[in-house]
């Protein structure tokens, strides 16, 4: 117990609903939960944490039940083999199609990307012939971007992670603009900072149209004299934005868009809360986006690699802690379209994510237990299966012949 005995460690088999928890012994990252903090609501919120491999928990004996205080009721519920309501958390294998909902939605979102890149493509256009661009006229498509994402975010979140290699600007235009907002709204960003940020997502890489843009995904470390040029890419862009329709917070996004949190960006070196909010969250997700679609001189990185990277940088200070955190608990750990090992040996691609449990999303197998290509894929729901059953051990890179060689994990449109 610690010194002012207000909290006080005990082992899983204990817990029960009513303590609350402060602290797990397994990382953050690995939590099913977004908080470690946590009011114990009911036996699954206990059988999450025994199924993420939790040995021990700390709770606060103040804002929960105390184990004394609960010592008269049956602990039988949370032992290592019996579930606290079997028909609640013993629920039989279940195969999963995709929720009717994902299914409307992905189709709106799939008309709204033709939209979005058309835009793209059309601002480049006039940027590059010096003729006006308009920013209040691309509010309707932030609107209807913010309305898709209210009603399943995660259709959007699949395109942009399905964005391809044909048209680097566009695609990564596409892919910020969607995450962008979709953290924009889960962080509470006001309205008018949204339209500002959606606007700024768009325009955020125009400069790169004045670079040669093999150094946007060069296959090897910048020179200095590239490194340099390729940093020129948000003043280049910034002129060429002077005569177009934009507010001033747009315009500051794009100007802020690659100054990190500790001062280690770039071009003014800006630190904390000299970057307004919402260029923080185009400063993470641009990173994320470069990262996941190899952007930069560094080799691309598998969604889940690119959100744990993002981690260790934020708690060092690079990036807003807050902001990462956020992009985490909306993306989950494992994002859509990651390629997945199951501890059944079968293979798998994330199709949703269960908003309530990141580390048990619905998915499609695609392999069998002795990695033989299924006749036809089997969608199932992670949050469905017992403890014993099946559960996700790791990541798989669909490049990689070994992991895929039937080419059955790569990421596609959902049907």
């Amino acid at each position: 117990m610690s010194a002012n005995r207000k909290t006080q460690q005990i082992p899983l088999a204990q817990l029960v609903p009513g303590m609350f928890v402060v602290e797990l012994d397994i990382p953050w990252m690995q939590s099913p939960f977004f908080k470690h903090s946590r009011m114990i609501a009911s036996g699954h919120d206990i059988n999450k944490l025994r199924s993420a491999g939790v040995k021990l928990v700390t709770i606060d004996l103040e804002r929960g039940s105390a184990p004394q205080q609960v010592a008269s009721e049956p602990v039988s519920a949370v032992t290592e083999t019996q579930p606290l309501n079997a028909s609640e958390l013993q629920a039989p294998t279940q195969t999963h199609d995709l929720s009717p909902g994902f299914k409307k939605e992905l189709a709106i979102a799939l008309r709204l990307r033709s939209e979005v890149k058309d835009t793209v493509r059309s601002i480049n256009e006039k940027l590059e012939r010096n003729l006006p661009v308009d920013g209040e006229a691309m509010a309707p498509l932030v609107d209807k971007t913010l309305e898709s994402l209210q009603r399943n975010e995660q259709a959007l979140q699949t395109l942009a992670h399905l964005t391809g290699k044909a048209q680097k600007l566009v695609d990564h235009a596409f892919g910020s603009f969607c995450l962008c907002l979709n953290l924009a709204a889960v962080t509470g960003l006001a309205k008018e900072e949204m339209h500002a940020l959606g606007v700024a997502a768009l325009l955020h890489d125009s400069g790169w149209m004045q670079l040669p843009l093999h150094l946007m995904g060069k296959r090897s470390d910048y020179t200095a004299a590239e490194r340099s040029l390729a940093q020129s890419h948000v003043e280049l862009g910034l002129r060429m934005l002077d005569s177009a329709n934009i507010d001033a917070l747009s315009r500051r996004i794009i100007a802020e868009h690659h100054e990190m949190n500790d001062g280690s960006g770039y071009p003014k070196q800006l630190k904390g809360d000299q970057i307004h909010p919402a260029s923080h969250i185009l400063t993470v997700v641009n990173t994320y986006d470069e990262w996941v679609h190899h952007l930069n001189d560094k080799p691309g990185m598998l969604p889940t690699k690119a959100l744990r990277v993002l981690y260790m940088h934020a708690e060092k200070g690079r990036f807003a802690l807050p902001c990462v955190a956020s992009l985490i608990s909306m993306l989950g750990v494992y994002p859509v379209t990651t390629a997945v090992r199951l501890n059944t040996g079968e293979k798998a691609v994330v199709e949703e994510i269960n908003p309530n449990s990141h580390l048990t999303p619905i998915i499609r197998i695609e392999y069998d237990s002795n990695s033989r290509p299924l006749r036809s894929a089997l969608r199932v729901d992670l949050s469905m299966e017992s403890a014993n059953e099946r559960s996700i051990t790791g990541v798989l890179d669909p490049s990689s012949p070994d992991d895929d060689p039937a080419r059955r994990l790569v990421a596609t449109v959902p049907g």
